[in-house]
């Protein structure tokens, strides 16, 4: 998990098969305010510093491997760095993997960056880096003119935050305009729609959008910041509509924000946290399904 505190960092739970915590580790330090991050092909973890001139590390928590407790600063950020947020993947071209980052800021262009190589070493080596600009209420580009991109985000998506990858389709919110961003990007075209707007069941999902996770197939998966019951929330990819996971049930967590969502191997356990309470649940399925 990332540490959004002044003094950052990365930590890792290790869990037995069993889902008993073993170990604690220290898996990046030295950094400032880290948030969001995001997954990699190579099954490694990209941290992003949430601060001026920040930069994304990619960290790995495999004991196995030889870059275990050696995390190492990647090329996204480039020389000037950012604040960023969160990151995406597409490795549907495996040898030339492309990632997405947002950039928490009123003028924070979304990068995309597409490697020359695959694996540890293509986040550290050369690649080609281009950002977001809206171009009307339906299409898109990707330019080499930052200038151009940070008036589009200011106009379009400011404060960028949680960023999903599925077949051919990049999601993003936006924290302040509560906007949910849908790239078509075979078409360069794009929807947006406001988030928990068509919900289904109970519960609400009015407060800020933050993080968003790809679940196995059918669903996205958010994280809330603020409000009266902050909470977890779905989307349907084929429907649009919003069901709640989990909310608050108390003032204790009134006005928190959930984070840290992620899975267990076989998905039959999801676990989430609050910030500002420090707090990190562990959830089942009552039918002992795996999570979607």
């Amino acid at each position: 998990s990332n540490s959004e505190e002044t003094y950052g960092g990365v930590y890792g739970l290790q869990f037995n098969l069993a889902g008993e915590i073993v170990d604690y580790k220290t898996l990046l330090s030295n950094t400032k305010r880290n948030c969001g991050g995001g997954l990699t092909p190579h099954n490694t973890w990209i941290s992003c510093e949430e601060v001026k001139q920040g930069q994304c590390w990619q960290v790995s928590a495999d004991p196995n491997s030889s870059n275990y407790l050696h995390a190492q600063k990647t090329m996204i950020g480039g020389s000037r760095g950012g604040r960023f947020e969160s990151v995406a993947t597409d490795s549907r071209i495996k040898q030339s993997p492309v990632y997405f980052v947002t950039e928490d800021s009123t003028f924070g262009a979304m990068r995309r960056f597409q490697a020359n190589s695959t694996g540890w070493h293509s986040l550290h080596a050369g690649g080609d880096t281009s950002y977001l600009r809206i171009i009307d209420d339906k299409f898109f580009e990707w330019t080499k003119n930052l200038s151009a991109a940070r008036k589009s985000a200011y106009a379009h998506y400011q404060n960028s935050e949680g960023i999903s990858f599925n077949d051919g389709t990049l999601y993003f919110t936006t924290k302040s305009t509560q906007k949910l961003f849908v790239l078509d990007l075979e078409s360069s075209t794009y929807k947006l729609e406001t988030t928990g707007l068509d919900f289904q069941g109970k519960g609400s999902f009015n407060a800020m959008p933050d993080q968003v996770i790809n679940g196995d197939k059918r669903f996205l998966y958010f994280t809330e910041s603020g409000g009266k019951t902050p909470g977890v929330y779905v989307r349907d990819i084929h429907t649009g509509k919003y069901m709640t996971i989990f909310e608050a049930g108390d003032e204790r967590y009134l006005k928190d924000e959930t984070v840290g969502i992620a899975f267990s191997p076989g998905r039959h356990r999801m676990y989430a946290g609050y910030q500002i309470k420090g707090v990190l649940f562990e959830f089942r399925r009552t039918d002992n399904l795996p999570f979607p």
